[in-house]
């Protein structure tokens, strides 16, 4: 992740879809994948063992991408998993067709259509934000396939509201990522307590994620008697960091609740160092994407201190992180440091996606038609890096655990050190 990357991409529709072939497929042998799925999307038992399983990826995952680190990582999860697992997913050779999630909706409507028109995938994955999260749930509910978001936070993708826009719950979604109540409410519930500061400032990327982290948090922490004194939106990529921390210094509050992600992130934390803000009694608090593995890479020792709500950390103690921390850091190299890339909470989301999707197609024999997919999802429980999991009945969201995180120094390294576990953590959203 370099902050040079930041940059809005600019494509045609010609180039809106890169095939990225998992199981090794000749011409002879993808014409017939494409003429199978184009003829049905119910695949006999007979011809599922052999056609490859089409999955269409929506995510920003290249250097051109605004976000892009984002789908790096779980590009990067996807493919060590099917590396390790003969390239197949419930005994059925996969490949996959991978889409730069552009800024622009219009691009991503042209590039969801070919997916599903043209390339005629069977499930989805991906959705790096939540307007583009919520374009595939409605895009997979029309053509009855099933979408697991692997990174959106937006908690009305798997809510039942009464004004359901821009979204609306659906039986054929379900996430691997977490709601951003997930992430904030019982966040802000467990700052509150036990004698931590009752009144916070925000600050905030100027976005839906944000607002709505921002709104999480005020709710968990007023639910202690808490309160916001006071807040600051800004808007993506501005770079003006130096007005961002005058901001926070001309208010008395010295508790920060601060959400950006990515290459603002890295900008913030180092601005917050190069103030001296840690160091003068501010505090700093924020969902998880503030102190992101890969963003601790960049801005090293800026954001020791800060406290994070994770839906993982590659500190967590169990046998399942311990074996993806070796084998990412086998397979990649972190082209920022040049050492050994250690995995991150977005590469968890996807490797979990595919341990769910794995599972769940051994129970359909292969066959991903909704009607047979779905209930199985519904049935799965995985043992992974994030320890076990299954997905709500009603909202097809995880019930997890949300790790309580401060960043420290370990050796060289700059960590997400567990502090505190919320358990089993579900979004109250039916």
């Amino acid at each position: 992740m370099k902050v040079t990357r930041r940059r809005f991409l600019i494509t045609g529709s010609a180039a809106v879809v890169g095939a990225a072939c998992s199981a090794p497929a000749s011409p002879s042998s993808s014409s017939t994948a494409t003429a199978a799925t184009s003829a049905s999307r119910a695949p006999t038992a007979a011809t599922t063992a052999a056609v490859p399983l089409k999955l269409g990826v929506l995510i920003p995952y290249t250097e051109q991408a605004v976000n892009g680190d984002i789908g790096s990582a779980q590009k990067k999860a996807f493919d060590l998993y099917l590396k390790q697992h003969g390239n197949a997913l419930g005994g059925r050779p996969v490949r996959s067709v991978w889409s730069d999630e552009s800024i622009d909706p219009a691009f991503n409507a042209t590039k969801l259509q070919l997916l599903l028109e043209q390339e005629k995938v069977e499930v989805v994955l991906g959705g790096g934000s939540d307007a583009t999260a919520y374009a595939i749930r409605d895009a997979a509910a029309r053509v009855k396939i099933v979408y697991i978001d692997t990174n959106a936070t937006g908690n009305a993708l798997t809510r039942a509201i009464a004004d359901c826009k821009p979204s609306c719950k659906s039986a054929f979604v379900f996430r691997t990522s977490a709601t951003t109540w997930q992430l904030t409410d019982p966040f802000g519930q467990w700052a509150t307590s036990l004698g931590g500061p009752k009144q916070y400032f925000a600050v905030h990327e100027d976005s839906p994620f944000g607002a709505e982290a921002v709104a999480g948090f005020e709710s968990g922490i007023g639910k202690n008697t808490g309160k916001l004194t006071g807040r600051a939106a800004v808007p993506p990529s501005t770079g003006d960091w130096g007005k961002v921390i005058a901001q926070i210094k001309a208010q008395p509050t010295k508790a920060i609740f601060a959400v950006f992600l990515t290459d603002d992130a890295v900008a913030f934390l180092k601005a917050w160092a190069a103030a001296g803000l840690g160091g003068n009694g501010h505090r700093l608090y924020g969902p998880g994407a503030l102190t992101d593995q890969q963003v601790l890479s960049l801005s090293q020792r800026s954001g020791v201190g800060a406290t994070t709500s994770q839906l993982w950390s590659s500190q967590v103690d169990n046998p399942e992180t311990k074996a993806l921390v070796d084998a990412f850091r086998k397979e990649y190299t972190d082209e920022d440091t040049g050492g050994p890339l250690t995995p991150d909470a977005f590469a968890v989301q996807m490797w979990d996606a595919l341990l769910a999707l794995d599972q769940a197609l051994t129970m359909t024999k292969g066959d991903p038609q909704s009607d047979l997919l779905i209930p199985a999802l519904e049935g799965v429980s995985i043992r992974g890096p994030r320890g076990t999991l299954a997905f709500d009945k009603v909202t097809h969201g995880f019930v997890q655990d949300i790790y309580i995180c401060e960043v420290r120094a370990s050796g060289e390294a700059v960590v997400n050190a567990i502090i505190d576990r919320l358990p089993k953590i579900a979004d109250p959203g039916r």
